[in-house]
């Protein structure tokens, strides 16, 4: 009687480690595999070139996620990316000065964030809506723009003309990638912006409950709006960085993305014990995708088995954390 009665505490603990952990257990072991058959994808180099590829998703998805945490949505993500980018470029091939090629794409990027904010927060557009009619606009825009989708190469024009800029994206500071240190300096800020604030405190209680957060003393459309703000910026930076990288911009370059920053997000309610959107899990979740995508390269695989596990991923986030939500 006695060992059926401990072993029914122990069976429920295993029950719950595996409802809050045996989603992130899979991810280790899926990784794990990739390295079984091929030894060298948890190779120093490949881990490093994946670190550095894995930026432009890792700040997009915290982008998506601040939004998200607070019932949001923001399709718009990638398609400021891709305006950004072509700011970037456009300015670089006309001889303006690089500081400009930076600042200029993140003043676009915070003034989208800024109109969406306005358009969802306060006018009362549902953001899945109102975010994928400012996709389309970018879109038009940066069509015309570019005569067509015409691309704007970069690695072409002399090195010296090219060098400052390419160097956010294909540069190093001793032996880590900027790419990467970004990503890291990305993640901290947002960390501290979402944990340490008083803004932090305010978009909890938005995502939590919006009208006890208004019945508590909460602006709640600025706080909501922020988070646009925020994508917007955030979306800007991985525009640069990606065209950094690249050394070429053109419409829809960057959407890829979208469907990776949804899936590194859901993945990432994965590591929360309720189910929650947070950054540090949208990060692991961006981590997996990244070295997910780079195992399936290795292995020959295309995007189409890419896509087909992003979807299934998401779907089983939102399945684990809808039985987490119930338990």
């Amino acid at each position: 009687m006695s060992s059926t009665t401990a072993a029914g505490p122990a069976l429920g603990r295993t029950t719950d480690f595996l409802r809050d952990y045996g989603a992130i257990i899979g991810m280790i072991i899926v990784l794990l595999i990739f390295y079984a058959l091929k030894p060298g994808f948890l190779s120093p180099a490949n881990v490093a070139n994946v670190l550095r590829q894995s930026t432009i998703l890792i700040i997009l998805a915290i982008g998506l996620t601040i939004v998200m945490s607070m019932r949001g949505v923001d399709l718009s993500i990638a398609q400021v990316a891709d305006a950004a980018g072509l700011i970037a470029a456009i300015l670089i091939i006309n001889g303006y000065p690089v500081w400009l090629a930076f600042l200029l794409p993140l003043g676009f990027g915070l003034a989208v964030g800024g109109i969406n904010a306005i358009l969802m927060a306060y006018v009362g557009i549902p953001a899945i809506i109102g975010t994928l009619g400012m996709m389309f606009v970018i879109r038009s825009g940066e069509l015309l723009a570019t005569n067509g989708a015409e691309p704007q190469i970069l690695f072409t024009l002399p090195r010296g003309i090219t060098a400052p800029f390419l160097f956010l994206g294909q540069g190093s500071v001793g032996p880590v990638a900027v790419l990467t240190l970004l990503a890291a300096a990305i993640l901290l800020l947002t960390l501290v912006l979402m944990h340490l604030t008083p803004f932090a405190r305010q978009a909890r209680a938005v995502g939590n409950n919006v009208r006890a957060a208004f019945l508590a003393g909460i602006d709640v459309r600025r706080v909501f709006g922020l988070g646009f703000v925020v994508a917007g910026l955030l979306s800007a930076i991985a525009g640069v960085a990606l065209v950094s990288r690249t050394g070429i911009a053109m419409p829809r370059g960057a959407e890829p993305y979208l469907l990776d920053a949804f899936a590194a997000a859901y993945l990432g309610t994965l590591a929360s014990r309720h189910g929650d959107m947070n950054i540090l899990g949208t990060f692991i979740g961006a981590l997996f995708i990244a070295f997910l995508g780079n195992g399936l390269t290795m292995m020959g695989l295309g995007a189409p088995y890419r896509f087909a596990l992003n979807g299934a991923f998401i779907l089983l986030a939102m399945a684990v954390g809808a039985l987490k939500r119930r338990n």
